[in-house]
């Protein structure tokens, strides 16, 4: 499927804005990920431009996990599939709890059947998350990638769930930490089997090296940020290179 034909499918649809959906599906294109993970999908866009780039690519899946509560969503994750005409290369699933439960029931399978590549946006929690990249990090093949979404979110400033109860019960660090940002810098960096990594704005890219002895670089891709910003991104570049 063409990628306009795609964005007129999905058009304003939260939450994958066209264009990063447009360089999901190309990285996907460009690098032949036939077979890719998605753990929080929602309404399903960032799921039907995957799934474009897995049928252009002529075979291939994405299975995508997350909450029930994504049930009623509208328009749900099934019906974005259903107009985009693309259900043959999206497999959904609904856990009741968490997707780390889902990876726990399937680990055994996806281990022998490993993905190319994992896109990590649904809880958005250290607990959550921290655990789903301990769990993925088994599931990818070696040269694989992981995409992770939202680095710099947190419950404090989101939208949706800022003003609920349910984040002002939290204590202020719950409420205020970048917890994905969190995950990033403080597992994902640091792990000897992960390098090629990648910030751009909210989203961090790492491949799993097919060789450890490879370089573990940082690039930032981001255009404008503060002084004091850059200056620390700078000083976690010579970390991972030394």
């Amino acid at each position: 499927m063409e990628a306009h034909e795609i964005a007129a499918v999905v058009r304003n649809t939260p939450h994958t804005p066209p264009e990063k959906g447009r360089e999901l599906y190309d990285f996907i294109l460009k690098n032949k990920l036939k077979r890719c993970l998605e753990l929080g999908f929602a309404h399903g866009v960032a799921t039907v431009w995957m799934a474009g780039a897995i049928q252009k690519l002529g075979e291939g899946k994405v299975i995508s996990v997350d909450v029930r509560d994504a049930l009623t969503l509208n328009p749900s994750a099934t019906e974005m599939l259903n107009r985009s005409g693309l259900s043959a290369f999206a497999e959904l699933h609904y856990d009741e709890f968490s997707y780390t439960w889902h990876l726990k029931r399937r680990l055994q399978e996806y281990r022998q059947q490993p993905f190319d590549f994992v896109f990590i946006d649904g809880a958005h929690s250290w607990d959550t998350d921290g655990f789903a990249f301990f769990l993925v990090a088994s599931v990818l093949r070696p040269g694989g990638w992981i995409l992770f979404d939202d680095l710099n979110w947190s419950y404090a400033t989101s939208p949706s769930l800022g003003n609920s109860d349910f984040v002002r019960s939290m204590s202020s660090e719950h409420r205020i930490d970048h917890q994905v940002r969190a995950i990033w810098e403080n597992l994902v960096l640091q792990d000897e089997r992960f390098g090629n990594f990648a910030e751009d704005g909210n989203w961090g890219w790492t491949q799993k090296l097919e060789d450890t002895q490879q370089a573990r670089v940082l690039e930032i891709r981001t255009a404008r940020c503060s002084l004091p910003l850059r200056l620390m991104r700078k000083a976690r570049q010579l970390m991972l290179e030394g």
